[in-house]
């Protein structure tokens, strides 16, 4: 495993930990709650998160009592980073969590909400960075890739090059040879 992947993973349980129904004071509602307010999101299977954040969506704008909408603000943010999310969405988690803080700010649980919404833009934050690092250690392993095959290539020119002047320096000798028998016929017609 890579050594960001334990502090990730470790991470990821942390923000489960919060996510789960029994770890936070915010699912303690004190009056009926509307339906969908009272499911537990880790029941839900993956492919109906889609559907449950446009049901929340609809919630929070047509809804007839403004304590529901703004409730529903807060389920839309729980849906987008919830753990069985199949692609869960922590900007928008936070968009929402500043919606609600912003319709609530008098809320006894703000700092509660404060430190998911602080505990969720860091996640957001680290695995852009972590996207961002990716790309780059792709670059240049791209990069480095290249490097290597001119460096190969650059040794077979080298490897031909000597064969060559291995060549030429065999050339260069048996020119000499050929030029001192000339030499020496010359010396022997001169006598």
């Amino acid at each position: 495993m890579k050594p960001g992947a334990v502090r990730q993973v470790l991470f990821l349980v942390a923000i489960g930990l919060l996510l789960s129904s029994g770890g936070c004071s915010l699912f303690r509602t004190q009056r009926p709650a509307v339906p969908p307010f009272r499911e537990d999101f880790s029941l839900l299977n993956p492919q109906d998160f889609p559907e449950k954040i446009k049901l929340l969506e609809e919630i929070s704008q047509n809804h007839k009592d403004m304590s529901v909408r703004t409730r529903a603000l807060f389920y839309i943010a729980l849906a987008h980073m919830h753990y069985k999310n199949p692609a869960p969405d922590y900007s928008q988690a936070v968009e929402y969590l500043d919606k609600y803080i912003a319709a609530v700010p008098d809320n006894e649980d703000i700092d509660e909400i404060v430190a998911w919404k602080s505990t969720v833009q860091a996640l957001e934050d680290s695995l852009r960075e972590y996207e961002k690092l990716e790309k780059s250690y792709t670059e240049l392993r791209q990069q480095s890739d290249r490097a290597a095959k001119k460096i190969s290539d650059l040794g077979q020119v080298i490897e031909k090059q000597k064969k060559e002047i291995e060549s030429l320096k065999a050339t260069i000798k048996k020119l000499d040879a050929v030029e001192q028998e000339i030499e020496k016929k010359k010396k022997g017609i001169k006598k």
